[in-house]
């Protein structure tokens, strides 16, 4: 028997570090001080998921106050061994809520497997997993309520029955829980070797977009209820031959420390760019008008409506520099979605380290470091198709939105669709095999103009502004206030 009640393992395998938390405070109504042995601090503000999922202090608390630290319990605390995609522990990165199956909370029973967005239900009770509260709708955190306890919400709910986590412990399916997870970890690792997941760094609504691309290889029987749902997925693994040496130094340019005004892509870029000007154009009806300072800075006609002047000069807002003596086209950045241009040179990260290419030892900056580790990678042009679709469709985006805010006074529209890139590298044999690129909806970035051009202001408006600023503006003399003058004039 463990030493504190609510600890036990055996009815509740691969239960997760939250779990086991939840059932000690639900039945042993532990106090700060006893939280404070297991490696629990801050529990006001800390979420207990999310502490025990990460290595660090408190998961080492935990696993030791436990007498756990010398077996594989804690390795399951974490959705990265859940993944079937090699994730690089992004799964860790944000406090998520909690997903919980109802019939398994009544246990105080969580398993890392429910964080997972693909997962829908419970694989044992086929329960839909929920992250609101059944009562009053709010969405479930691991947060410690004011009792200490967990898993209760503000609202007073509870999940958790006492006499079913105690008496009925044993009636928990603890077989069906130990031979399906087993089966699928099996699964998970397997399909890890071969697959690895991409995302934006700085956003959590690519969740929708790993989901979609698990859902892409589930082939383990009774793994998801639900079907799968409809995705703008795009797969590239086409026959042919890879890019030169050299190929990638432009891609390898974007995602820096530094951001840059302009990128050299290869040749083949201009056409894409064109029709994404036209897709740009299109998303306004016919009749739009040409907004001024658009025909001012590129020489449009001020006559003509956006699609007349864009349409008929595709390129004008490419390429200011036109191709180069090497075949390149210079790409103004300025109207490039930042996330996606920094997703392209997380991509190219990722390919690097996932197929663990070595350094030679030579001295190189990042970028042509990374298009030398390119240089020598098989399937790199799977790699080279994504990158021109997901800039594509970001200058797509970021054109829409400049010519929306010249129209709108700098105002980002609120009919604009816009869409969060997610990708996965299919690796075998160190050859890479295809790149699947999911798209997300999400909300638009605010809109930030370079130049800003001030509205006139009128005389009567000079006048009243100059009055008020007169009027709270201390006057001085001789460098001193007025006010001090006197002051100093009393004494």
């Amino acid at each position: 028997m463990p030493a504190l009640l609510g600890a036990e393992l055996e009815p509740y395998p691969y239960i997760s570090g939250y779990g086991l938390l939840r059932r000690m405070t639900q039945l042993g109504r532990l106090m700060g001080v006893e939280l404070t042995a297991l490696g629990i601090r801050n529990r006001v503000t800390s979420d207990a998921l999310t502490a025990t999922q990460r290595p660090g202090a408190p998961k080492a608390g935990l696993l030791h106050a436990l007498g756990l630290r010398r077996t594989r319990v804690g390795d399951y605390w974490s959705p990265d061994v859940w993944s079937p995609l090699r994730t690089g522990r992004v799964l860790e990165r944000h406090n998520l809520p909690l997903r919980d199956c109802p019939l398994c909370a009544a246990h105080g029973y969580h398993c890392a497997l429910f964080q997972l967005p693909f997962i829908d239900h419970c694989p044992w009770h086929a329960t839909k997993l929920h992250t609101g509260c059944p009562q009053c709708g709010r969405t479930c955190w691991a947060r410690f309520h004011q009792d200490l306890r967990l898993g209760r919400c503000e609202c007073g709910y509870d999940a958790f029955e006492v006499r079913t986590a105690s008496i009925n412990m044993w009636h928990f399916p603890a077989a069906d829980v130990d031979a399906w997870a087993s089966r699928y970890l099996d699964w998970a690792a397997e399909e890890r070797k071969s697959r690895l997941l991409v995302v934006p760094a700085p956003h959590t609504d690519w969740m929708p977009g790993y989901a979609a691309l698990a859902r892409q290889s589930l082939e383990l029987e009774g793994m998801l209820v639900t079907a799968k749902p409809a995705a703008d997925l795009e797969e590239f693994s086409d026959v042919g031959e890879d890019p030169p040496e050299g190929e990638f130094w432009g891609w390898s340019l974007l995602g820096g420390e530094r951001p840059l005004t302009f990128v050299p892509l290869p040749a083949t870029m201009h056409a894409k760019l064109a029709q994404a000007t036209r897709d740009a154009v299109a998303a306004f009806p016919a009749n739009t008008p040409t907004p001024l300072e658009l025909a001012t800075l590129n020489g449009l006609e001020e006559g003509q409506t956006l699609e007349q002047n864009l349409v008929n000069r595709p390129d004008c807002l490419i390429a200011p520099h036109g191709l180069s003596s090497d075949q390149r086209i210079w790409l103004n950045l300025s109207a490039v979605d930042p996330t996606a241009a920094c997703f392209c040179g997380e991509l190219l990260d990722r390919v690097v380290s996932g197929l663990e290419v070595r350094d030679d030892g030579c001295s190189r900056s990042l970028q042509a470091a990374r298009s030398h580790a390119l240089d020598g990678i098989s399937g790199r042009r799977h790699v080279a198709r994504a990158l021109e679709a997901i800039l594509a469709r970001a200058y797509t985006q970021g054109l829409e939105t400049i010519l929306r805010s010249m129209m709108a006074c700098g105002k980002v529209s609120k009919c604009q669709r816009w869409s969060l890139p997610t990708a996965e590298i299919v690796i075998a044999n160190d050859v890479i095999r295809s790149v699947r690129v999911c798209w997300t909806p999400t909300r638009p970035p605010p809109s930030r103009r370079t130049v800003d051009i001030p509205a006139p202001i009128s005389s009567a408006t000079k006048t009243m502004t100059a009055s008020k600023l007169s009027a709270t503006r201390p006057r001085t003399r001789n460098g001193l206030t007025r006010r001090a003058g006197k002051m100093r004039q009393k004494k």
